[in-house]
């Protein structure tokens, strides 16, 4: 994980210059934190800041988001494995948070292309048998692939056997990897930046343990029956940490999802925003940084654009002062657990890019302080008051922030551990309603299912509730609609019956009428 910080601040070294923001340096996204730095032009008092930063970062990451692979069958597996696998949660896709899932494993050799490609190999038809789960009910498996590590990237392993019908990956280190269970559970299963397509969990495991699977597997005895589980840590108060950029895209499109599932939970979560500082090399830093020695830098969200990693920096400063500003202790749970809640917080960053954007046409519209004012008065922050904030304490909110460094630049730790999945509003809340010890009845119905599940409860003849929903909006209109036509009908069909039976009357009137004047 050190390393894999120092490939990060290497990577914004790289970006220094105004023109080459737009592109991060070439790396093997497969080899995970274990990437090779060149340290001889880096003098001994910045090694030893180096190595505080990398000791501070091991603390953060002490709980990992470890995936427990847990054997159910055959026995004699799950004697040799002691029951279980631990192993490092792919940052892309979405972990079964508060869900133990079972499955039957299945594995077919590559052709030659390491699983990079969609007619490498071919994995039988997944066997429909019945397990029982930890609850003693009879479920449907699911199916869950083995893969072997090398060649491309993880993220296109699992969406290839995501298009097989996997709905979950494996995946096996290399065959002439040294590394043990240990050293895999410190590997970043990271993404190619294709990640979103992918909605299936993904674990990578050791060597050893890897090939015990598939050796039981290839055996064809006995189903392998495994059981996935993240455990979350848990607490009477999840607390949510969450590092990243005022200009990420990527981060405002989460915040303003989460925005509602955060208020419901706002008696129970304590959230707490960083964001993501580094410094640099001078003279070589352009306007990434806010001050002349480069020790407070930020990334620079639009390459060639006008926004530069300065105003990035100043916008994080006007929203920790938001932050610490306008929160309001919501409720105690012993003496450890203060709740805090900023409303004007939450109104303010689920807006701040739409209102204004990195695209801006002018000052009034555009990323940066004017815009940010306009908006502070229009969620109710009075702008002064941030201001005389970011003045006076602008110093130790940078120190802070550049100290309190994470394994990556949007992290999310729940409890202090280490989330793993993309940044999803409901994954995210699944996982952070996981982690209370008496669960609130605000988690009921506040995310939707998992993919997964949704996939395999409709392939099994049930209905979601939204499908539900909708199905019976559609027949209440098809239904309004039928009643409205046939009212036109009967009304029309009534008034010509009418018509009909007058003319009738007048008709038999008028031959009375004719008889008597003859």
């Amino acid at each position: 994980q050190a390393q894999n910080r120092r490939t990060e601040h290497s990577s914004a070294q790289f970006g220094a210059t105004k023109q080459n923001t737009h592109t991060q340096p070439g790396r093997d996204r497969d080899r995970g934190p274990y990437m090779s730095t060149d340290r001889s032009s880096v003098g001994r008092s910045q090694l030893s800041s180096m190595a505080l930063r990398w000791l501070m970062l091991l603390g953060i990451s002490s709980w990992m988001a470890d995936a427990q692979v847990r054997i159910i069958a055959p026995p004699t597996l799950r004697d040799r494995l002691g029951g279980r696998i631990d192993g490092s949660t792919a940052v892309f896709g979405a972990p079964f948070y508060g869900d133990r899932l079972m499955g039957k494993l299945a594995y077919a050799p590559s052709n030659g292309n390491a699983y990079c490609t969609d007619g490498d190999y071919a994995v039988p038809p997944p066997d429909e048998t019945s397990v029982k789960n930890h609850e003693q009910v009879e479920v449907k498996p699911l199916n869950i692939f083995i893969v072997r590590r090398g060649t491309c990237s993880f993220v296109k392993k699992v969406r290839i056997a995501q298009a097989k019908s996997a709905h979950a990956v494996i995946i096996v280190d290399k065959e002439d990897s040294h590394l043990t269970a240990s050293d895999i559970r410190h590997i970043i299963v990271a993404d190619d930046g294709y990640g979103n397509l992918v909605d299936i969990p993904s674990i990578l495991v050791s060597r050893e343990e890897g090939e015990a699977l598939i050796a039981a597997v290839q055996t064809k005895t006995e189903p392998v029956i495994i059981e996935l589980v993240w455990d979350v840590p848990t607490d009477h108060v999840v607390l949510v940490d969450q590092w990243t950029s005022s200009a990420s895209r990527e981060s405002f499109k989460f915040l303003k999802e989460f925005k509602k599932k955060r208020e419901a939970l706002n008696e129970v979560i304590q959230y707490v925003p960083h964001y993501h500082i580094f410094s640099m090399t001078p003279p070589e830093f352009n306007e990434l940084c806010i001050d002349k020695d480069a020790k407070f830098c930020a990334e620079d969200p639009d390459g060639s654009g006008p926004i530069t990693g300065r105003m990035v920096i100043e916008e994080d400063l006007r929203q920790l002062c938001i932050h610490e500003l306008y929160k309001v202790s919501r409720t105690h749970i012993g003496s450890s657990h203060k709740i805090e809640y900023s409303r004007e917080f939450w109104d303010y960053i689920s807006r701040i890019l739409d209102d204004c954007s990195l695209d801006g046409s002018d000052v009034n519209s555009q990323f940066g302080k004017t815009c940010s004012e306009r908006l502070m008065g229009r969620v109710g922050i009075d702008p002064q008051k941030v201001q005389h904030c970011v003045d006076t304490t602008q110093h130790e909110k940078l120190v802070e922030q550049s100290e309190n460094v994470a394994w990556s630049p949007r992290a999310l730790r729940i409890n202090q551990w280490r989330y793993s999945g993309s940044l999803d509003a409901d994954l995210v809340t699944r996982a952070v309603c996981a982690g209370f010890i008496n669960q609130p009845d605000a988690c009921k119905g506040l995310a939707e299912p998992h993919p997964v599940l949704q996939k395999i409860n409709q392939a099994s003849g049930g209905v979601s509730f939204t499908s539900f929903i909708s199905t019976l909006l559609i027949i209440v209109v098809v239904a309004m609609g039928a009643l409205f036509l046939y009212k036109r009908s009967l009304t029309s069909h009534i008034h010509s019956a009418l018509r009909e039976e007058v003319m009738l009357e007048v008709q038999a009137q008028m031959d009375s009428y004719k008889k008597m004047a003859g």
